[in-house]
Formats: structure tokens, C-alpha cells, sequence
């Protein structure tokens, strides 16, 4: 695990939310990461649900899984949903649990929080309430929901450990947690994990899965099972993201756990639902052809931390609109490319994959 200064932890919380206010803002526009109602499909959510709720709540899902496929909100509870986004999910929750129970919604980015209060005003639902903060620090009091749902969003926490205590801390005896996140089978280098502008592409802030469930049961839950696993990544539009989540088998998880005391919980709903979702994505753009480059730099070695300055110089000698050849062979390194190509302007034109290194191709602004 990485420790994460406060005071950058400020710095993660604001690039996470700048990330999330533009999706909120440009549902239409193309992401590293899939969104809107093709990642609803994508990541198992039944159709016939995402139709009863307004189009505007789905059309900036950012989620990464199905966490109702966990199947532990009943009627009458009191659900919250952290990071709730535009509202798919709470919406979703609002409508199982029905007029008795109730939805609380937190959110920390403002532009998401404003567009969710008008999508609950479109459904008409009276049963919702939002709340401004983060899963670090939940403002609510202790032992006040039911159940507490969470869809893509911990995984861009810096403090898992307080994260899964506050849930703990505000679920009642016998409160059930539903999730779905992103996970790793490799371990990120200290240098990428500790630079907070990389928090936002979604795989920098994940943990191992086994240090995942191991947070959850050291802040004292039980009945911790992890339903099934989905290749969220290859759903992505960029050749360079699906190549740094293979770097480091990332993939997302849908799991469920409960605050004793509670008996087992009972059957959950299928998560993938078809084979089909688990394996086929809706873009492939492998295989693409390499651009011409003006000017290669061979960064094979290099590591995240150490390759941004140096492709720094090497864009510097360029003219506008000539490309650079960058070739990294370090998963950490993969990483960094494509978010400092986004941080400084710059275009990623591809992203190829080459005998054990990654070639990316950069156009200067």
C-alpha cells in the first residue's frame, strides 16, 4: 500500500474531480475509459432497467461493474451510494427499495452533484437526498444506512483503509456493502502511484485484489465474496489504455460484504450475465498501422517518473504537429505516456503494441 500526504491528496481529489466534471459537462465526447449507456450494456446492467430512468443520468455512467448483481438491497432500507455520479445507481437503488426506504447520494464533484439533482427531479423520486464530500470523510452519523453501494469510485480514493472504515462506521449491525471496482494482478511502482495526476486514469489508485479484500476484512467485515471479474478495459476507445490495464491485469470486480452481525447472505444475481459481456468488447483498434514519426525516442528502461522529463526534451526539438516515436518496454512507464500526453496537449495519435514494449506516437500541439 502507498501512503498518501495530505496535502497531496488534495491534488488527487482535484484532478479526479476536473476528470469527472468533464464527463458530467461532455457526456459526448470519447474517454479512456468507456461511458454512457454503451458502458451500461457493456458491464451487465439489464436494459430494461436503464429505461425507466432519464436519459441524462445514464448518458455520463462512469461505472465499472453491475453492483446490484450483489443482490442485498431490500425493501424499505436506507441505501448509500458513494460517488454517486449522474445517478444511475442511486436512481436504480431508489426504485428497489421503494417509497418506505430511502436513497442518499454523495458526490464530490459539483458539476456531477448539480446534474444528479436534476436528473432525481426528472425521475420523480421523493425518496432521494444528496450530499457534498468524499468516502474518506462520509457526513453522516454513525450506524445510518442500510446498505452502502459504490460502482467505480474507490479505486480513485488515495485512503482505501479509511474509506472501507467510514463504511463500516455509518452501516447499521448487519448492513450489507455492494461493489464494484477496479482491481490489479501487478503491483504499481511507488513513483506512478505517488504522483497524484495520474489518480484519474482509473488504474494508478487500484490496489491488488488480495489487498482489496484484505482492507474490507481489517475494517471489520464478514461474509466478504467477490461474485465475478469483467476485462472492463478492453471496452476502451484508447489502444494505449487497454495496453497499460494488460501491463498490470487490471480488471474490475463486483463483490459484496455485511457488518456483523449477520447471517449469509443469500444468492446473488449472475454477474457477468453472458459469457459474451466478460469477453467481447464494443471497440477494437488493435492492430493498428504506425504513424510516421518525426523523431523517435527510446525510452526502454525508463521508468514512470523518469520518461515524462525526458520526453519533455525530445517534444521540445519538435515543430508543431510533427510526431514523436516513444518506445517503453516498464508497465509503470506504459502509464505514464498517454496521461502526460493528455495533462500537456499533446495528441495520441496510437499506441502499438511490439515485441514485449509499447510504441506510442505523439503529435505535438
Amino acid at each position: 500500500m502507498v501512503f498518501v500526504a495530505s496535502a497531496k491528496k488534495d491534488v488527487i481529489f482535484a484532478a479526479v474531480s476536473a476528470m469527472y466534471t468533464d464527463v458530467a459537462l461532455h457526456p459526448e465526447r470519447e474517454y479512456h475509459f468507456p461511458t454512457g449507456s454503451a458502458a451500461c450494456a457493456f458491464v451487465g446492467y439489464p436494459e430494461d432497467r436503464l429505461r425507466r430512468l432519464p436519459a441524462s443520468a445514464v448518458e455520463s455512467f462512469a461505472g465499472v461493474g453491475y453492483p446490484f448483481a450483489a443482490n442485498v438491497i431490500s425493501p424499505g432500507d436506507t441505501v448509500l451510494d458513494v460517488g454517486s455520479g449522474s445517478g444511475t445507481d442511486l436512481l436504480l437503488a431508489a426504485q428497489e427499495i421503494g417509497e418506505n426506504g430511502q436513497a442518499i447520494g454523495l458526490d464530490m464533484t459539483a458539476a456531477m452533484l448539480a446534474k444528479l439533482e436534476k436528473n432525481v427531479a426528472a425521475a420523480g423520486v421523493v425518496n432521494v437526498r444528496l450530499l457534498d464530500g468524499n468516502a474518506e470523510t462520509i457526513p453522516l452519523p454513525d450506524g445510518a444506512v442500510d446498505v452502502v453501494t459504490s460502482n467505480g469510485v474507490l479505486n480513485l480514493v488515495p485512503d482505501k483503509r479509511a474509506a472501507f472504515r467510514e463504511i463500516h462506521r455509518v452501516l447499521r449491525p448487519g448492513g450489507r456493502v455492494q461493489i464494484a471496482d477496479i482491481a490489479l494482478g501487478q503491483p504499481i511502482s511507488t513513483e506512478c502511484a505517488s504522483n497524484p495526476k495520474l489518480w484519474a486514469e482509473c488504474i494508478v489508485g487500484a490496489t491488488l485484489e488480495d489487498e482489496y479484500v484484505a482492507l474490507l476484512d481489517e475494517a471489520g467485515f464478514t461474509h466478504i465474496e467477490v461474485l465475478g471479474h469483467l476485462d472492463y478495459f478492453s471496452a476502451s476507445a484508447s489502444a494505449a489504455t487497454r495496453s497499460i490495464a494488460r501491463s498490470f491485469c487490471a480488471r474490475s470486480l463486483v463483490l459484496r460484504a455485511a457488518k456483523p452481525p449477520s447471517p449469509p447472505l443469500g444468492p446473488p444475481r449472475p454477474w457477468p450475465s453472458t459469457p459474451a459481456a466478460a469477453t467481447t468488447s464494443p471497440i477494437d483498434q488493435d492492430g493498428q498501422a504506425a504513424p510516421a514519426a518525426d523523431a523517435v525516442f527510446d525510452g526502454r528502461g525508463q521508468t514512470c517518473g523518469t520518461l515524462e522529463p525526458a520526453m519533455k526534451t525530445h517534444m521540445r526539438a519538435l515543430e508543431s504537429g510533427q510526431v514523436l516515436e516513444v518506445r517503453v518496454d516498464d508497465p509503470a512507464a506504459r502509464l505514464g505516456v498517454p496521461a502526460w500526453s493528455r495533462l500537456t496537449g499533446h495528441a495520441l495519435l496510437a499506441a502499438i503494441e511490439d515485441e514485449g514494449r509499447t510504441r506510442f506516437f505523439l503529435r505535438k500541439r
